[in-house]
Parts: structure tokens; C-alpha cells; sequence
């Protein structure tokens, strides 16, 4: 898998990760790049407090260029070193105070602080790509925020990892997991309140049921059926290992009401060669949705 400035263009990507560490601002920073050669001005924004630079107290810091977009708090924005010009706020504050949608005048370092709450997202992509005209939004963003993705028509989600011996099979579970949740089937809003007729249109075992919160071991203990197909809101309701959701497909099918546009995974290998991790991987299918690290001369990042 490659990952060109076509992949970008027109739409939200959320860049995200499992942790710190994990190869995300590597992958937002090569995104910019991939724009700014192809002559498109991006708009860009991070979740909630999910930076690794302490001195803003907690908020993460991106290379900007004139015409582009960023959101931030209103006390950073002289700070960013780019003459910012406020083109919107949004309503009520944060942890940082209020934030604001800026358009950077100069060469400087975007502050980037992005709101907690998912209706804030939304609305600061609406605002970017609505009345202020760009289309193409990066989102700095974590594993537990791609909530917002299946929110956001044509939105987009990657995968940033960082992966070495040690954490190798762990890792390699993950990926395994993320692969079969991000290709679960979208069966739409009509299937909360029909879930046996969507299952049965997408030729999913009957019966079906509609779990409403998110779907834990302990839930699928309290359940009385066995086999079917369970839907969910979206994949981030399913809180099961691995392990867990093999032994439930087994016996039955899960689906989601909205499925997830995942664009693949892009990994760091720590002290392993791509050969070896192959080879552990050992599976076709994922393979071709890893991306290696992009800033290794072998990786294809063209346009």
C-alpha cells in the first residue's frame, strides 16, 4: 500500500495511533508534505490534549505555511510565529480555553488544540471545509477518537504503529483485530430498528439483535442466544481481544450500522526487517494494507 497526495485530496484523514511513540506526527508531518507539493493548502487539527509537548501544556506543534488552517487555543495562537489571522471561534472552551479556527500568514509552528468533545470536531471540520472553503482537512487524532470518522462523509482513518521484537506478537494481534473491525458491513440506520431484514439483505445469519452500548465480554455473557448476528453503532463499540472475537464469529456474525473508511496501516519496524515481520504476519490480506515507514527511501509517496 502506498499513500500518495490523491489519498488525501478532498476529504477528512485522521491520522491516529495506539500510543506515543506510535509514528503519528511522523505520518501527519509527511501528509503536509505530500499537500504542499501538490499545490494543496491544507486545514488541520489535533483531539483533546493528545500532544507530547509539556511546555504547552499538553497541546502538539505542526510545521504551518501561509494560507493554511489550524485549530487552536486563542492564548497560543502568537505563539504559533505565523501572524494568524482568527477566521472563526468556537463555541464555549477547553481545558485551554476558547478555541479558534486560524489561517497562518507566514512560516511558523501551528499550535495545535483540538476540542474533547465530537460534536466540537465536527463542527471545526464543517466550519474548514464549509464556509471557509477547504477541502481537505488532516485530523491529529488517537485510537480511541475514530468515533468521529463514520461521522464525517468521506472521512478517512490511518493507522501510525511502532513495531519491534519485543512487541511483535502483540502488536501483530492488533493489527489482526483493527483489520477484521474496520471490514465489518454497514448495514445503515434502517437496522436499529430492523436488525433481522438488514442482516438478511446482506446475508447475515439470523437471528439478529441490536446492542445499543458497547459490546464487552461481560455483555456477551448476559445475552441468552447463541449464533446470529450482532449489530452494532460503529466498531468502536466492541470492546473484545482478538481471541474473543474469532471464538464469536465461530458461532455467529457482527456488523455494524456504520462501517469505518480505514486507509491502512503505517509502521515504524524497531530492530526487525520488513522480511521478518512478514513472515510473522503471515497473512496476504494485511500485508497489502501496510504502508512501511514513509520516510524510507524504498516507500513510494508520490502523487
Amino acid at each position: 500500500m502506498t499513500i500518495g497526495s490523491r489519498e488525501l485530496i478532498g476529504r477528512v484523514t485522521f491520522v491516529t495511533g495506539p500510543d506515543k511513540g506510535s509514528g503519528k506526527t511522523a505520518l501527519m508531518n509527511y501528509s503536509l508534505g505530500l499537500l504542499r507539493r501538490a499545490g494543496e493548502a491544507p486545514a488541520y487539527l489535533g483531539v483533546g490534549l493528545d500532544g507530547d509537548c509539556a511546555s504547552l501544556g499538553g497541546a502538539s506543534t505542526i510545521p504551518c505555511m501561509p494560507g493554511e488552517l489550524f485549530l487552536s487555543a486563542e492564548r497560543y495562537l502568537r505563539a504559533s510565529g505565523c501572524e494568524c489571522e482568527i477566521m472563526a471561534v468556537l463555541p464555549g472552551s477547553g481545558a485551554l480555553g476558547r478555541l479558534a479556527i486560524a489561517r497562518s500568514r507566514r512560516p511558523g509552528l501551528a499550535v495545535l488544540v483540538g476540542p474533547e468533545r465530537n460534536e466540537l470536531v465536527a463542527a471545526a471540520i464543517g466550519i474548514m471545509r464549509g464556509e471557509l472553503g477547504y477541502r481537505t482537512v488532516l485530523v491529529d487524532g488517537s485510537m480511541n477518537r475514530i468515533t468521529q470518522v463514520s461521522s464525517l462523509s468521506g472521512a478517512r482513518f490511518y493507522f501510525a504503529m511502532s513495531v519491534g521484537p519485543r512487541e511483535l506478537e502483540s502488536r501483530i494481534r492488533s493489527m489482526r483485530r483493527l483489520a477484521f473491525l474496520s471490514g465489518l458491513k454497514g448495514l445503515g440506520d434502517a437496522a436499529r430498528i430492523d436488525p433481522d431484514s438488514a442482516a438478511s439483505a446482506a446475508g447475515l445469519p439470523l437471528p439478529a439483535s441490536y446492542e445499543p452500548g458497547p459490546l464487552t465480554g461481560l455483555s456477551l455473557s448476559r445475552r441468552r442466544e447463541r449464533g446470529g448476528t450482532i449489530l452494532v453503532d460503529d466498531f468502536t463499540k466492541v470492546f473484545l481481544g482478538w481471541e474473543e472475537l474469532r471464538s464469536l464469529v465461530r458461532t455467529g456474525s457482527l456488523a455494524v450500522v456504520h462501517g469505518i473508511d480505514f486507509g491502512g496501516f503505517v509502521l515504524r519496524l524497531r530492530d526487525i526487517s520488513r522480511a521478518a515481520f512478514s513472515a510473522a504476519l503471515a497473512d496476504p490480506a494485511i500485508e497489502a494494507l501496510i504502508a512501511y515507514n514513509p520516510y524510507e527511501a524504498s516507500f513510494d509517496g508520490g502523487s
